[in-house]
Formats: C-alpha cells, structure tokens, sequence
C-alpha cells in the first residue's frame, strides 16, 4: 500500500503540487498509524525486558518496573539477532535481584529468549528463581541435551508445570524460545521459532517469592550457560502464539529503544 502511495505521490509531483501536498499528508498519516500499532514496553503484565544493547555490568529494564539486572563476572557483548547480545560463560551470571523484583508473575508467566548456545553435555540454565520458602529451586528454564526442561514449583514444593523433556535446541546458530503458563486454564506450552513444540497441564498459583534470589545463565553456581543471549522478556501472563510471534520478530519494541528503531523479521532473518 505504501509503495503504491509513494508512486501516485511521484505522478502527482509531475501535475499538480497541490494534490502533491495532499498526497504526502495522507502519507505521513499512514506513517503515524503504522508506527503507533507497534505494540509497547508499557504492558504492565510486562515484568523485565533486557535487549542486552547497552555496556558495562548493568542491564537495562524496558519494562515500567525498573527491573535492571547486574552482570556478575565478565560483562562482553557480542553480536545478536537486534543490535547485541550478552555473552554468558562459566562464572558470569546476570543477577535480577529477586529480593527487590518489581511484579513477580503470579497468575501466569511467559519467558522467551534468543539463544545461541555451544553445545554442552550439562544442562544450561536460562533462568531459575529461589524463595525463602525452601531451599529449591522455583524455575528451571534449562537447555538440555536430552530436551528442554520447563518448571516451577511453588512454595510449598508443590509442581507447579512441568514440560521435560521439552523440544531439543542445537547450538551453534540462533533459537527463540518460548515458555507460558496459565493458572487458570492449567495450559503450559513451549515453543521453538514461534511454533508450539509441546504441551501439558499444570495446577495451581506460581510462586512469587522470589526473596533469596532470582538470576539469569546459572542454577546453584552448576548448570553455567556457555553462549549468547538476546532479547530476554518475562511476562505476568501467558502470551497468546501470535503476541509470541510478535516478540519473536522485534514488533512488540517500542517504537525507539534506546534510540533505535524496532527491527522488523526481514531484518531478523539477514542476521541468523
């Protein structure tokens, strides 16, 4: 439709300025309107978003809440699938700060992640969460040889959902992965690339203690996650397959991120 503008734009500069005028109004209308049905980092079911884009040891939240998360070891960055991508290895972890985790999902909980991987023997953690309730971990979000494992447990030990074996993920090239859960309906699911690789049910309220820790690329100092890493969001909610295609393709940025314009799929793809 825009190209089809631009042309009927380019005839009438040949005519008449005056329908010129006209016509590169009803552009920029258009324009606006594309841009404002971009979908947001001011969903308040959105909990943290960590594009990875800045330097040093502090991760910048998109979200409303402020949640900035503090590299503990090496802080590098490396080319990702938007701008750059966090490299994680041994001993380097990202610390949310459970204690102090503005809007821990309770009624359901989206992750999806980037990930491109070297491929380990051990299991490699995503993300894991710790209350004062137990000792154990509430979420294991884990690459595994075998599958991945989608899990909480919530503070009374109970399961919660429990996707294991889940799909299998490769390394050496870019993934995005997707994990929700639903209290209401019990539905939990993952996915690979925007497409639903399995699903059971769960029971129950997560957990939103996460009063002794909460971080990103380890479980209990075990389970390093050895790669890199980009465009990181937790949602209070289960994300419905086309918002989770949305997120996947960079649609659901505002429209500048830090100062940046969203990078649509076809820019995606000339990077994977």
């Amino acid at each position: 439709m825009l190209k089809d503008l631009t042309h009927s734009c380019t005839q009438m500069l040949k005519t008449s300025p005056r329908l010129l005028q006209a016509c590169l109004a009803v552009f920029a209308l258009l324009i606006a309107g594309a841009v404002s049905t971009e979908a947001d980092l001011s969903d308040p079911t959105l909990s943290v978003y960590y594009s990875f884009d800045g330097n040093g040891d502090t991760v910048k939240d998109g979200s409303i809440y402020g949640n900035d998360g503090k590299i503990e070891g090496k802080a590098r960055r490396d080319d990702g699938v938007i701008d750059k991508a966090i490299v994680l290895e041994d001993q380097t972890w990202i610390d949310l700060n459970g204690p102090e985790f503005e809007n821990v999902p309770l009624d359901g909980i989206t992750i999806a992640v980037w990930v491109n991987h070297n491929d380990s023997p051990n299991p490699q953690s995503l993300f894991d969460s710790i209350g004062t309730d137990h000792g154990s971990g509430l979420y294991h979000v884990e690459i595994r040889p075998g599958g991945f494992r989608w899990f909480h447990r919530d503070g009374a030990e109970k399961e919660v959902f429990n996707i294991n074996p889940g799909p299998i993920i490769k390394g050496g090239k870019w993934v995005h992965f997707t994990g929700t859960y639903d209290s209401k309906s019990g539905d939990t699911k993952t996915y690979i690339d925007g497409k639903v690789t399995h699903e059971a049910k769960g029971d129950g309220k997560l957990s939103d203690n996460w009063g002794l820790q909460a971080e990103i690329g380890h479980h209990k100092n075990d389970r390093w996650y050895d790669g890199l890493m980009d465009e990181f969001y937790i949602f209070g909610r289960a994300l419905s397959e086309d918002e989770i295609q949305e997120v996947m393709d960079g649609e659901f940025l505002s429209v500048e991120p830090e100062g940046k314009l969203a990078t649509t799929w076809g820019g995606l793809k000339a990077r994977r």
